[in-house]
């Protein structure tokens, strides 16, 4: 057996230590135990190897069969701590790639792209020794590898992002469109990704509105949205659009309880529904004490609402995809209503069809929205300051 020698270390070179070295850096068992056979292979007859030699030997083996993979400090005989832990203001956690990976996605990054940059993360809080670390050491950690990685424009977004938790004001994020578009799957991605631990749906609040609101006393609140009977239809207005409205108006009072209290709690919501856009002037009033960020779906293509449907007769019964389909007319021409609202309003738009990460779409308008933000108190800052 060879002998590493590292100043005046003598280390028996050991195969298991190499590959399990290789394996906290990304490799899987058959990669890392195939360097380092080979790293056996050649030292075996030596009785002493520097360690300069050996660090080249396996280097060279890396570039020649994984040139594409960064792997970094190589010293794998010395002690690498088994765990790494974050202190943080809320206690001490155990560092989790996947965890972090969900915050970097606060970049606009996609989830693979940033599992691998949360792997980049630990690959060199592993190569330092690193056992500690400051939730915002890890921070600054992570600004520096997502710079060299994707440049400057994404690094400005995770700062954007990580600033605002900095901030006394919670985030509410209002998800609209028309019904079917996806917007609670999307609802439970972004909470997932931003970390945000309340999820309410419009459709909740109206179930509860229901059971406390008689039929005969509120008529609107009881059918689905495209469904509802209009019961003052206004001059010139689609039927089914003003008992969108009127259903919309109703349901609003319990959005704006939903709002109020995350607001007194300081809590960050993300409420999803048919209900909520256009006519976000309703939330102006909140503005003052919390972020808000509409963000509307839209299924512009009726195949792929059709085939949305299907796939939810499948999937969820209970949910009346066929009347949704013998109601597609109605629901599309709420979902144009809703559009023209958006419009006027100036609220940002994902089109369903369009794009293949919705949630990473999500993911930007949130921060754009909080850089938008965060100039603007900018700007009300220096003028106080005149």
């Amino acid at each position: 057996m060879a002998t590493i020698v590292d100043g005046k270390k003598r280390i028996p070179f050991m195969r298991g230590m190499l590959v399990h070295h290789l394996i906290q850096r990304g490799f899987d068992h058959d990669e890392a135990y195939g360097i380092a056979d080979e790293v056996r292979t050649e030292v075996r007859q030596r009785k002493e190897v520097e360690r300069d030699q050996i660090l080249d030997l396996i280097a060279g083996l890396l570039e020649r069969d994984h040139p594409d993979r960064p792997v970094g400090n190589l010293l794998f005989w010395e002690p690498s701590p088994t765990t790494i832990t974050v202190d943080r203001d809320a206690g001490p956690r155990t560092f989790s790639r996947e965890l972090l990976s969900h915050s970097i996605q606060a970049a606009g990054l996609s989830p693979d792209r940033s599992y691998e940059l949360a792997r980049t993360v630990e690959e060199r809080l592993l190569d330092k020794r690193t056992g500690r670390i400051g939730h915002g050491q890890l921070e600054s950690l992570v600004q520096e590898v997502i710079l060299e990685r994707c440049g400057e424009s994404s690094a400005e977004l995770y700062r954007t992002w990580r600033a605002w938790r900095d901030l006394d004001k919670p985030l509410v994020i209002l998800i609209g469109g028309a019904t079917g578009v996806g917007k609670t799957t999307l609802a439970v991605s972004l909470a997932n990704v931003l970390d945000i631990p309340r999820v309410v749906a419009t459709d909740d609040i109206r179930q509860i509105l229901r059971l406390t609101l008689a039929r005969d006393f509120m008529p609107s609140i009881h059918d689905s949205s495209y469904d509802a009977e209009a019961a003052d239809i206004q001059d010139g207005l689609d039927p089914v659009v003003t008992a969108f409205h009127e259903q919309s108006r109703v349901v609003g009072v319990g959005v704006r309880a939903i709002m109020s209290r995350c607001i007194e709690e300081n809590a960050s919501v993300i409420i999803d529904g048919v209900h909520l856009l256009p006519g976000i002037s309703r939330w102006r009033a909140f503005e003052k004490h919390a972020i808000i960020v509409p963000i509307c779906l839209a299924l512009t293509d009726r195949e792929a609402y059709e085939t949305r449907f299907a796939k939810r007769e499948v999937q969820a019964p209970a949910r009346t995809p066929r009347k949704s389909l013998s109601n597609l007319d109605r629901i599309l021409r709420i979902q144009e209503h809703i559009l023209r609202g958006c419009e006027d309003e100036d609220i940002p738009v994902i089109e369903m069809t369009a794009v293949e990460e919705p949630t990473q779409a999500a993911v930007l308008a949130v921060v754009e929205r909080l850089r938008a933000n965060g100039k603007a108190e900018g700007r009300k800052a220096k003028k106080k300051r005149k």
